[in-house]
């Protein structure tokens, strides 16, 4: 592919990843997890999960400082009982949710301290929000639509990400 295609679909594929909320912000991008659904169909009532949220991009040319980021819609059957902040720590971004206490729960929460990330202009975070989310009862949709509140400057933005994320009861997978 030339670089000139190359840089058309990168442009191309931003745009598709970003959109507005409330008249807000433009300069947030997604990352792989923007584009599909990731999830779980074997879980039990009362399990907990880390899902993850994109990790940012700041496709703009000026700094900025994301805020907050939630999932803005929680189905019937699930309920978010927090958020953190966690690090890639360059060993990747977990794209399906992880059970809270299994092994491959990587846990780099505690190297960040604070609230907020900051990213530079035209770069990606290695810092990604994530909620904890506990099952309920039978699950009637997917967790969707990841908000994100952000500063850059002295305005502050709102901004939505795509973001699909599907857990359903199922037959356990450890017994």
């Amino acid at each position: 592919m030339s670089r000139r295609l190359f840089a058309v679909f990168l442009a191309l594929s931003a745009a598709a990843l970003t959109s507005c909320s409330d008249g807000g912000g433009t300069a947030l991008g997604g990352s792989l997890q923007t584009y599909g659904i990731s999830g779980f169909d074997h879980a039990q009532v009362g399990d907990e999960y880390w899902v993850s949220l994109p990790q940012m991009s700041n496709t703009s040319g000026e700094p900025l400082t994301v805020l907050s980021g939630k999932i803005a819609h929680v189905p019937a059957g699930l309920h978010i009982t927090g958020y953190r902040i966690n690090s890639s720590g360059g060993g990747g971004h977990p794209l399906g949710p992880i059970r809270v206490g299994d092994a491959e729960a990587v846990d780099r929460a505690g190297a960040h301290k604070g609230s907020s990330i900051p990213v530079k202009a035209h770069d990606t975070s290695d810092l990604y929000y994530e909620a904890r989310v506990k099952v309920t009862g039978t699950v009637r949709g997917d967790l969707t639509t990841c908000r994100y509140t952000y500063r850059q400057g002295s305005t502050t933005y709102h901004q939505d990400l795509r973001c699909d994320t599907r857990i359903r009861l199922g037959k356990p997978l450890d017994g």
